[in-house]
């Protein structure tokens, strides 16, 4: 839906800095625990046939799309306070057959059902350095409870678990604002408190999975004494079923280049700007205001936190910059998200990883630029094209939009070669652990090599 500044149809949220999220979130889960009574017992109903009954540990998508016209107040409260959550939710999810499975909430007492056959619980920011344990201490109680709750036998699947260290704790810094390097070696010099751990111990015990973001989240949980984990990216891969969805993220990568259109119709996601690093972030809201937004007409801003309503003011204090209402978006149900990019845009360029894959689930090309480990671990693991921030040419006076876009590695045919890579892996996985896998997942696991070869040709 198209909003204004202080109204909106689906869509909204509100940016904190990166531990504040986290502590935000066990709130979230804390008081959803706390507040809701039984469960009803329309909830266990089966629709037709009888069903593998699978408990679910995250965003309720049950009560429907949420309504129209919402101010970004009153969004917040109905989706998320950061509107890129709900990609993640819904790709783990639809990780699922849902002809097949019944989904059951199990964030209320006593957080289990009789006859659930295993649990799906999306984590995404949770693993973090001892040092900085206060902030996730109550999410981490929240989903220990739950986990803990389950009989020993029933499977639990953690999908999607990173680490939330600072880049402090991996590289020495001046500021602590640098991309810094996946040197899993490193790893090593994260300390996970001993809660954390017995968590992940006890996921393991279960005879589940744990998937990560990438990489570096699986070397730091390897390097804790646990068995390797699978770094399988984020669930919202496969919010697209395309078995060729590379190739045509690639054509029209190539045909935004070719074109080199002023009239190029832009998805702008904001940088996320911690308060106290406003002065680093500066250039780059001058460079989106003097070479984005003044340049290309058709660009929008597309909001994802509360907090990038301050990035607006910016615009129009410092660089005498308002956009008109029309030029400000922001979408807090998934289904209106995809519909707008897919019927309104040629492009994504921005800052929020989950703003990139909305448009990859809609097939619509993008990038993102990496202001933190958590976005260039993603990206990398799911071959999203991306530069780090601290490489990227965005100096006001001198970037060139389609320049830089043809600067950053595309798709090529290793997007939908790695996809097809992680399906197998759910594949394998789903199959062993009894959990019905959705068909469009399963599809694109078995294509063939010579499948993707004819589609590079």
């Amino acid at each position: 839906m198209v909003v204004s500044r202080l109204h909106g149809g689906n869509t909204g949220s509100s940016c904190r800095l990166q531990m504040a999220l986290a502590a935000m979130l066990g709130t979230v889960l804390l008081c959803t625990v706390m507040s809701k009574g039984a469960i009803p017992a329309d909830t266990l109903s089966f629709r037709g046939n009888v069903k593998v009954l699978v408990g679910w540990v995250g965003h309720d998508f049950n009560e429907g799309r949420p309504p129209s016209g919402l101010s970004l107040e009153e969004a917040t409260k109905v989706a998320s306070d950061n509107f890129g959550n709900l990609m993640w939710a819904l790709g783990a999810r639809h990780l699922v057959d849902h002809n097949a499975t019944e989904l059951v909430n199990l964030l209320r007492p006593p957080f289990t059902l009789p006859g659930v056959h295993a649990v799906l619980m999306p984590t995404a920011n949770l693993l973090t350095n001892l040092s900085m344990y206060k902030y996730f201490q109550g999410y981490t109680k929240v989903i220990a409870t739950i986990a803990r709750a389950q009989p020993p036998d029933t499977p639990i699947l953690v999908i999607g678990i990173g680490t939330q260290v600072q880049f402090d704790d991996l590289r020495p810094s001046s500021t602590g604002t640098e991309a810094a390097r996946l040197d899993v070696s490193r790893a090593s010099e994260v300390q996970l408190p001993p809660e954390q751990v017995s968590f992940l111990k006890r996921v393991l015990a279960s005879g589940g999975i744990i998937t990560t973001r990438g990489r570096l989240t699986a070397a730091v949980i390897t390097a804790s004494g646990l068995p390797p984990p699978l770094p399988l990216g984020c669930p919202s891969l496969f919010l697209n079923h395309n078995p060729r969805l590379g190739a045509r993220l690639q054509q029209k990568w190539d045909a935004v280049l070719r074109q080199r259109d002023p009239n190029l119709r832009l998805a702008i996601t904001m940088p996320a700007v911690p308060g106290e690093l406003e002065d680093f972030f500066r250039p780059i809201v001058q460079m989106l205001s003097d070479r984005i937004f003044k340049v290309f007409p058709n660009s929008v801003a597309i909001l994802q936190t509360k907090r990038d309503i301050d990035t607006l003011d910016w615009f129009h204090e410092r660089h005498d910059l308002y956009l008109r209402e029309g030029r400000v978006r922001y979408y807090y149900d998934p289904q209106s998200w995809f519909d707008s990019l897919k019927s309104s845009f040629d492009f994504v360029f921005g800052f929020r990883i989950h703003g990139t894959m909305a448009g990859v689930a809609s097939e619509v090309p993008g990038l993102v630029i990496a202001t933190d480990l958590r976005i260039r671990e993603l990206a990398d693991s799911m071959i999203i094209p991306t530069i780090d921030m601290d490489k990227a040419n965005l100096k006001p006076e001198s970037f060139d939009l389609f320049d830089f876009i043809e600067s950053v590695p595309s798709y090529g045919n290793k997007f939908d070669a790695r996809r097809r890579e992680v399906a197998k892996v759910y594949a394998r996985e789903f199959k062993r652990l009894g959990v019905p896998l959705n068909p469009g997942i399963a599809s694109i696991a078995r294509l063939k090599d010579s499948e993707l070869a004819a589609e590079e040709e």
